[in-house]
């Protein structure tokens, strides 16, 4: 499978309905240099967010930073004043950065404008929060100073010791930001940025606790007011229900560009639309900005499908061309071959994590296949969270480059005995987020189930009782009814068995209480990787052949 060979197509762009909405800014302080607005001005936004494969998904075939260029590119020709925020997560995890610090996905980001040479005064990111997953600083310090861009955040403290307390990172380096005003088209915009603190790095402190944060997001508006801001845009990297959050708390605050979430969504709370693309660019937003004569603010916003229609920017395409090489080349240090084939699949085996965490999939009924099989047990299951290749792999050849995404973290396996109500709980958790795409969800094998959903206001819930739940027992071949009185043999990764308390499996925490069942197996826990690996080589042909047979199903109340 080669990832940078791709043909190009002729351009055009998928335009969907807008979709609008009007807030008042607040009044600003008259002892600052406003300089009012006394015409009507307005500008545009183009957003993306969480984006890992510079290649784009599917050999290529969907989204990209090429792609994005054009569409810059078509954008500004067209006469828009663009403003380019990325709502974080592209320095990690991907492949590419696992092998090359993230240095390969900073040169193609720096493109984005078209110059290699100057700074894109009219690009600025947030921090993810997969920014902090090397363990050295000098990682994450060097690729800010490397970036011909901006980066915002009010939150984010950089520490030298453990010991101590943090410092801005505007205190060390010129492009990064604790607010930051953007003068486009005539109108000020006040930009700051939010992590959520869901990695711990010693070098990073978050000021993310809720009341901290409301302190912290107070003074950077109160900031932005004082430098005369008639916009004011919250760029994002936290889970949905806290930027509904910030837009109730802070109504000042005209648009939420945000991340984190790795599929499209629109919400309005109050009057601010908080927005978030698909991941690795399979969409953007594009936002319409317009600032009235009498001060008031109003937006409006569609998604833009990044899909083969978009021709590929030459210059950005062959940047990724020579860092998809470099990767090729740390690879052969390994004695690996990028595109060695290891087998094939007949059927699409869907990788992203919309699909893989939130619902049934071919890929998650092979992977989970595989568990049960090589570890003998009646159930398995793996959480979404695990698969992190976040690409679909079509019908045909399976790479060396597939696992690599596949098993970003190559967990072991390990077993372990389940009561039938033990069970439900750890079902009833898996879905209880499904809604949002979170990892907790998992892929199942040996048994089948249905969960019910509802939802009012905005607000999901799920149900499952035993009767929706069937088990296949090793060695037989139909279901029968859970029995919550019954022990079941399990296996699972051993992520799931030793902190699965993070994800809200509270009988999972080895780590914290030593609560996690007693093991079966022998204590080493088989790769994971290579069990697949191997499993594939035994298939007819070295051909997967899984679809979805209904395992999982929700039903909607």
């Amino acid at each position: 499978m080669n990832f940078w060979k791709v043909a190009r197509h002729v351009s055009l762009i998928s335009v969907l309905l807008w979709t609008a909405s009007c807030s008042e800014l607040t009044p600003l302080d008259d002892s600052a240099d406003l300089a009012p607005v006394q015409r009507e001005a307005h500008f545009s936004i183009l957003q993306i967010n969480d984006s890992y494969k510079i290649e784009g998904l599917q050999n290529g075939s969907v989204g990209g930073f090429a792609r994005l260029r054009t569409l810059r590119k078509q954008l500004e020709d067209a006469g828009k004043q663009i403003l380019m925020l990325h709502g974080g997560d592209f320095l990690f995890p991907s492949v590419m950065s696992k092998y090359l610090k993230g240095d390969g996905m900073v040169k193609v980001l720096n493109l984005m404008d078209g110059n290699e040479s100057a700074f894109d005064d009219r690009m600025i990111a947030v921090f993810g929060n997969h920014e902090f997953d090397d363990p050295d600083p000098g990682v994450l310090l060097g690729r800010i100073a490397q970036s011909d861009f901006a980066w915002v955040s009010a939150n984010v403290r950089y520490r030298s010791s453990e010991s101590s307390s943090g410092s801005p990172l505007s205190e060390r380096l010129t492009n990064a930001h604790d607010v930051l005003i953007k003068n486009i088209n005539g109108v000020k915009v006040g930009l700051f940025g939010i992590t959520l603190d869901s990695q711990q790095p010693p070098y990073v402190s978050f000021d993310y606790d809720l009341e901290i944060r409301r302190k912290v997001i107070s003074k950077a508006i109160a900031n932005l007011k004082a430098k005369g801001a008639a916009v004011i845009i919250a760029l994002t990297h936290q889970n949905l229900d806290q930027d509904q959050w910030l837009a109730h708390e802070f109504p000042e605050i005209n648009l939420i560009i945000g991340g984190h979430e790795h599929f499209y969504i629109e919400k309005q709370a109050g009057k601010t639309w908080i927005t978030k693309a698909d991941a690795d660019i399979q969409s953007a937003v594009l936002h319409d900005v317009r600032v009235l004569s009498d001060g008031s603010v109003e937006t409006r916003h569609r998604k833009i499908d990044v899909s083969s229609k978009l021709e590929k920017d030459a210059r950005v395409d062959a940047e990724v061309g020579k860092q998809l090489e470099r990767l090729a080349e740390e690879f052969s240090k390994e004695n690996k071959d990028l595109n060695q084939v290891l087998g094939y699949t007949r059927y699409l085996l869907e990788g992203v994590e919309p699909a893989v965490r939130g619902r049934e999939t071919a890929l998650g009924n092979f992977l989970t296949d595989v568990i049960r099989e090589h570890m003998k047990t009646d159930i398995a299951f793996t959480n979404g969270g695990g698969i992190r290749i976040n690409d679909n792999i079509p019908p045909g050849p399976i790479t060396v480059y597939d696992m690599e995404g596949l098993f970003y973290y190559d967990n072991g396996l390990v077993s372990f005995e389940l009561t039938g109500a033990q069970i439900m709980d750890v079902l009833k958790n898996s879905v209880s987020k499904s809604h949002l795409g979170d990892g907790r969800f998992l892929q199942v094998a040996g048994l089948r189930f249905k969960y019910h959903a509802m939802e009012s206001n905005g607000v999901y819930t799920y149900s499952i009782t035993p009767a929706d739940v069937e088990v296949k027992l090793r060695g037989n071949a139909a279901y029968q009814p859970l029995d919550i009185n019954k022990n079941y043999r399990v296996a699972s990764n051993d992520f799931i068995w030793e902190k699965g308390f993070i994800d809200g499996y509270t009988l999972f925490s080895k780590g914290a209480g030593k609560s996690s069942p007693t093991r079966l197996d022998k204590g080493t826990a088989a790769s994971f990787r290579k069990t697949v690996e191997e499993a594939i080589s035994k298939l007819p042909d070295r051909t997967i052949r899984h679809q979805i047979e209904g395992r999982i199903i929700r039903e909607a109340q």
